[in-house]
């Protein structure tokens, strides 16, 4: 969904302080995520098991001398309810994914396209990588083929703001399915204050309609929706919560339905 020569222009350092942790690949490939407590049982075919605590670092007490059934081990050690999670993980499998995602140039992939081929790879539903609880599967309730489906349902080309009040504002230009252009709001016309005044998003679709494309999606939200909305299991019913209350508003293409998942 990003094309390999999108461009970016016009970035301040406020908005990439918003938004900069969102362009790391890693969270949306791993299963351990940012704060979690883990154990790491990293083998060799059931080999030479090395045991790492996130917090307490090498653990030579658990007594793991090899790996015969990873999926009951991890399920043995996460039942001692010491860590948010726990990964078995054969090296073995890591050698395989790595080779098969580098051994060949992926130049035909966009970016969020070969990181989505890394995460198949890397969660094939084999032994090679277990870890309870397992990977959710989705990011916030958002999984990558729900997104490419509404970026696929863009008309050509066509716009997405996001404004988030005294914090950040994004604009994505998407032409057939793809992100091309990122730019803020500074890189359109002169806007009044942000706002979630009717005005104020009437003002910033014109802007986008003048110099970007006509507006597929707009938000504006307040920055306690949008840090609500991140750390929610679920992004979209904080967003749709925020609209009914007032705390956001959200305008999208007559002809998508916004509720589609």
């Amino acid at each position: 969904m990003i094309d390999p020569n999108w461009t970016l222009e016009d970035l301040d350092p406020l908005t990439w302080r918003t938004i900069g942790h969102l362009f790391m690949p890693a969270q949306y490939v791993a299963a351990a995520q940012p704060g979690e407590h883990g154990l790491f049982v990293l083998h060799d075919s059931g080999e030479r098991p090395r045991v790492a605590d996130s917090v307490r670092g090498v653990r030579s007490d658990l007594a793991i001398d090899r790996v015969d059934d990873a999926r009951s081990l991890a399920a043995a050690l996460f039942a001692r309810r010491e860590w948010d999670r726990v990964h078995v993980v054969d090296k073995r499998h890591l050698a395989r994914v790595a080779a098969e995602a580098q051994s060949t140039p992926r130049r035909d992939l966009s970016s969020d396209a070969y990181y989505h081929l890394v995460y198949r790879l890397l969660w094939d539903g084999s032994d090679g990588y277990v870890c309870v609880p397992p990977p959710p599967g989705h990011w916030h309730g958002l999984t990558y083929s729900t997104i490419a489906r509404f970026l696929a349902r863009a008309p050509s080309p066509s716009a997405i703001a996001v404004c988030v009040l005294e914090s950040a504002g994004v604009v994505l230009r998407i032409e057939h399915g793809h992100v091309v252009h990122v730019t803020t709001l500074e890189g359109l016309p002169p806007l009044p204050q942000p706002s979630l005044a009717p005005e104020f998003l009437g003002a910033l679709c014109s802007a986008l309609q003048a110099r970007i494309a006509a507006p597929y999606a707009v938000l504006v939200c307040t920055r306690a929706v949008w840090d609500a909305a991140l750390a929610a299991p679920t992004l979209l019913d904080v967003v749709r919560a925020a609209v009914a209350s007032g705390d956001a508003v959200l305008r999208v293409a007559e002809r998508v339905d916004p509720n589609e998942r």
